[in-house]
């Protein structure tokens, strides 16, 4: 059985402080495909293998290398020894994130755009059911200000790592009144069963 989502949760409200990520250097040509307001980020091809040939950028401490310290982790998440299995990080990457049934995990803000249209990870299940699903929240603040969230997906998993469906971010296209540049956060929330979850990608532009 593969990764499947089910139907959209409707919109519920949120508390984070929303703040825009650090510039860090990339290559010439990188710099050019992007037209967004925010710092340009070096990017990878992590889901070239399934077929997927499109540039990503690892949200903040999305393989979790780092300890998870850029992470809000609450109800018993935390980082645990153990990669996904496939490593396209780095061949030394050795930490996941484990999320028990009632937890929630919330990556640091970070700036995106317009084109900023997608995301995937690598997750697994902790036990078979049928009932437990993954939901994946995009974080956000209206025009208003006002502090939101929008369900972007609700994925089931087996126990086994597995790449996800590409989700979209939903919330991009609020961008292009802001500059071009906003700042989100993505929420993890398992229920009815625990999860693993990995190597957190944003997809800034489409190659594909």
């Amino acid at each position: 059985m593969s990764l499947r989502l089910a139907p959209r949760s409707r919109l519920s409200t949120i508390a984070i402080v929303a703040a825009a990520t650090a510039a860090t250097a990339v290559p010439a040509a990188a710099q050019a495909a992007g037209t967004s307001g925010c710092p340009a980020v070096a990017t990878s091809h992590p889901f070239a293998p399934w077929g997927d040939g499109a540039s990503y950028l690892l949200a903040p401490d999305g393989g979790l290398e780092d300890g998870g310290s850029a992470w809000a982790l609450a109800g018993g998440a935390a980082v645990s020894a153990g990669n996904e299995s496939f490593k396209v990080g780095a061949a030394s990457d050795h930490a996941s994130l484990t999320l028990p049934a009632g937890s929630t995990a919330t990556t640091a803000p970070m700036c995106i755009g317009v084109e900023h249209k997608s995301m995937r990870f690598f997750v697994k299940s902790a036990a078979r059911s049928r009932k437990a699903v993954l939901k994946v929240d995009v974080l956000y603040s209206d025009g208003a200000g006002k502090l939101r969230s929008r369900n972007i997906g609700r994925i089931a998993a087996r126990q086994t790592w597995q790449a996800t469906p590409i989700l979209p971010l939903a919330v991009n296209r609020l961008a292009r009144a802001r500059g071009n540049a906003m700042a989100v956060s993505l929420r993890f929330t398992p229920q009815g069963g625990g999860f693993s979850i990995d190597d957190v990608y944003i997809d800034p532009w489409r190659t594909r």
